[in-house]
């Protein structure tokens, strides 16, 4: 599954060339300290899990809180069932910013294409392998049915972690491909036996049914590992910088709102819209994440988790070649950002 997954990225090493969808012209980086504007420019910004998370929510707060209008962008939000399919658009040039798990990106870039990470929308992981009533430790995994929603994306690889954490080996499991929304629906119908779940979804699935049970938290399986990126073609970060960084800036102005205290009963408004789950689980992870500081307010890109990431994907022998950090990540834009806002002091990214 891996090699298949590994030869469909290889396509997008050739796609990436295309650049991205924005139009309004080209506009070059402005001098330092200038900020960048942008007038009515046409973006489309591809997120990766449909419908989201909470912990996916800024884009969709930038959109109803009238950030992107303010930063001069019509910004059309490109729903994806994960990652890799939201990364391949943007590899492609069907949209001009991606977010998508960290792994796709890096195995394309190990394989020559030319994409950078930009800025993140969560860099810790915040998910839960959840496994069904007839696992009661990890020795029951083996011949059962690992949800996964794509090979070689994020619950696929958070799954083989698992497996390596408890010395089983995946050919002892069977790969099940799920839908994103069907993570829930599949584990509860027994149709798979485990789900990588973000908070939500298992504060969600484990009312409806208390047979269900976490038996790993990812946070205690993996340290140093960058969950999310937004990315971008090369092509589109040096023809029009302008552009980028006007994205850049309102996803960063977005994430700092989600801490903003005076605006909690809007932001939940908008994550009952976004997320159709119960507004006490809504309310119950919002305040599980802002507490965990799941959304970057600087850079949101260290260096250590990206190492961390690709130690584990060479480990399970997902990439062979590990690119340098400079190769995979382009923070100039997030810094002119940062200055032009000034630093959130205190915070790790």
């Amino acid at each position: 599954m891996v090699r298949g997954f590994a030869v469909a990225l290889a396509g997008l090493v050739l796609a990436t060339g295309c650049g991205g969808s924005s139009s309004g012209g080209s506009s070059s980086t402005p001098p330092p300290g200038q900020k960048a504007t942008c007038t009515s420019r046409n973006v489309t910004i591809a997120v990766p899990v449909t419908p989201p998370n909470v912990v996916h929510l800024p884009p969709y707060m930038a959109q109803d809180m009238g950030i992107f209008k303010d930063e001069g962008l019509n910004v059309t939000i490109a729903r994806f069932e994960g990652g890799v399919a939201a990364f391949r658009a943007m590899a492609g040039g069907s949209v001009d910013l991606a977010g998508t798990s960290s792994e796709p990106f890096i195995t394309a870039v190990s394989q020559g294409a030319d994409v950078k990470a930009v800025y993140s929308y969560a860099p810790n992981v915040d998910v839960s392998f959840v496994v069904g009533p007839n696992i009661k430790s990890p020795a029951d995994l083996k011949g059962k049915k690992i949800g996964i929603q794509e090979a070689g994306g994020f619950a696929d690889v958070m799954s083989r972690l698992v497996l390596k954490k408890y010395g089983i080996s995946p050919n002892d499991v069977r790969f099940v491909t799920t839908t994103t929304a069907g993570r829930v629906t599949e584990l509860i119908a027994g149709n798979v036996d485990t789900g990588v779940l973000h908070i939500d979804q298992t504060l969600t699935i484990q009312a409806k049914n208390p047979g269900i049970h976490v038996l790993a938290n990812m946070w205690d399986v993996v340290s140093d590992y960058q969950y999310s990126l937004w990315a971008v073609s090369g092509s589109l970060l040096s023809s029009d910088p302008a552009a980028v960084e006007c994205m850049v800036r309102a996803l960063i102005r977005a994430d700092r709102a989600m801490y903003d205290t005076s605006k909690r009963q809007q932001i939940l408004d908008i994550a009952v819209k976004y997320t159709k789950e119960d507004p006490a689980v809504v309310a119950q992870t919002y305040d599980q994440l802002v507490k965990a500081k799941a959304w970057p307010q600087n850079l949101g890109i260290p260096q250590a988790n990206v190492a961390g990431t690709e130690k584990s994907l060479k480990d399970g022998n997902q990439i062979t070649t590990v690119p340098p950090f400079s190769t995979l990540v382009d923070l100039s834009t997030a810094n002119r950002v940062v200055s032009q806002l000034g630093k959130v002091n205190n915070f790790p990214y």
